[in-house]
């Protein structure tokens, strides 16, 4: 059987990173972190747990998650938030799933999202599948800085597995990651040439919440299926708004002419 890195990128995760990293001892043969200048406990938890620990520049998601699979000994590699947490019995699913003798280049795992201490189960949040047991050797990041994914070379396998993920404690601090987030897939919108028109951020805003709270029926999940929907249409808004005020503030200015009014 291979062995099994377990990687992470971190900055001041300090929150759920010690059950994070508990829930994969028994199956992680190696612990790798990289982290981009935390302020609070995250590193010292990191090496209370035996990691290995690397600081370096926050470069996006994508290149950052990729630079930590790198910095792994074992080719199978398992990619994990530190907020997110294996559930019983995952560990034992892992190990099964890499001691048969014909693999895959990669695991696609069950994950359960929580929220105000409760698993969400309708939404945007409900249905949740994450690649995240890979082969590096077979496949990469890409090259995203924010809303990454793993590229696979080759076919991946479902596998009976589940991770929780304890994302948020509260409203407020969706909103904080919802502006962080926002901001960086403008900016990334932009870069890549994206011309955002005026009617986009209202339209695409509607869709999400229609999308997240009738279609994928977040309306079962009462009050917080509401809020996920409300909140997952705002980040969808100031993703638009931000890119195409980005744009705005990069265009030429008119020039006045003479005889035209200054205000």
């Amino acid at each position: 059987m291979p062995g099994l890195s377990v990687a992470y990128i971190t900055c001041n995760a300090e929150r759920c990173f010690a059950e994070s990293l508990a829930s994969v001892a028994g199956v992680a043969d190696e612990i790798v972190v990289v982290d981009s200048g935390s302020s609070d406990r995250t590193l010292a938890i990191a090496k209370r747990f035996g990691a290995q620990v690397h600081v370096r520049d926050w470069p996006g998601f994508g290149p950052q998650k990729q630079f930590a699979i790198e910095q792994a000994s074992h080719d199978w590699v398992l990619v994990l938030d530190a907020d997110e947490v294996l559930l019983p019995p995952a560990s034992g699913s892992i190990r099964d799933a890499l001691a048969t003798d014909t693999l895959p280049v990669g695991f696609v795992l069950r994950r359960y999202n929580y929220f105000h201490g409760k698993r969400i189960r309708f939404g945007d949040w409900g249905r949740d599948k994450v690649l995240r047991l890979v082969d590096r050797r077979r496949g990469r990041f890409s090259d995203d800085t924010v809303h990454e994914r793993w590229i696979a070379d080759g076919p991946v396998r479902r596998l009976d597995a589940t991770i929780g993920h304890y994302s948020f404690e509260n409203y407020k601090a969706m909103l904080a990651k919802l502006d962080h987030y926002s901001d960086l897939a403008a900016r990334s919108m932009v870069a890549r040439g994206r011309v955002v028109r005026r009617y986009e951020p209202p339209v695409h805003a509607v869709s999400a919440f229609v999308k997240s709270y009738i279609l994928r029926l977040g309306l079962l999940d009462g009050s917080d299926g509401a809020g996920i929907a409300l909140m997952t249409a705002l980040g969808s808004f100031m993703k638009y708004a931000k890119a195409l005020e980005i744009r705005q503030s990069s265009a030429p200015r008119a020039t006045i002419g003479p005889n035209e009014p200054k205000s």
